[in-house]
């Protein structure tokens, strides 16, 4: 399989998993302490060919998955599971299956900042959030649609940056 978008990773372990499991260009961040330059050049990269922003499921690549998207607007996001990419008690995209890594890949989603698809209210009423089992609903959710994982604020952010509509993904639930 062959990305044209440049991967942008955490660690070099990261780039390995994912140039093990797919034909790309990948670029390591070196952890959340992104710089101007570095952000110039992913900024440059995403004008040339676009990137995928492809961070592990922790605070740690959150943070750095925000840093771009605040700086570059209409990259694309692969994640991974919690599930999916731990291993010994450490969760990264380094300790993923290969299958894994490829599936992610093929399901990346864009963000639109300007989409408003969905209410709080829908929201609320798909059970999201609220509930005693809502934390299951937004993981799988986000498994569905290949969302990172958030909490119900940023998982709703997520939905109406996706243009995700309450019937398309109360259809999934």
């Amino acid at each position: 399989m062959k990305i044209q978008e440049v991967i942008i990773v955490e660690g070099i372990h990261d780039q390995d998993a994912v140039n093990k499991a797919v034909e790309a260009d990948t670029l390591v961040t070196h952890g959340t302490h992104i710089s101007k330059e570095l952000l110039d050049f992913i900024e440059q990269l995403h004008k040339l060919r676009g990137v995928i922003i492809f961070t592990d499921p922790d605070t740690p690549g959150d943070q750095i998955r925000k840093k771009i998207m605040q700086r570059i607007g209409g990259c694309k996001h692969a994640t991974l599971s919690n599930k999916q990419s731990r291993h010994k008690g450490k969760v990264g995209i380094e300790h993923a299956s290969s299958d894994d890594i490829r599936e992610a890949l093929l399901k990346v989603v864009s963000f639109n900042h300007q989409t408003k698809s969905i209410s709080w209210h829908e929201f609320l009423d798909l059970g999201l959030t609220g509930l005693s089992d809502s934390k299951l609903r937004r993981e799988e959710i986000c498994r569905i649609f290949g969302l990172p994982y958030g909490n119900a604020k940023t998982l709703y952010q997520y939905l109406n940056m996706c243009g995700l509509t309450k019937n398309e993904i109360g259809g999934k639930l």
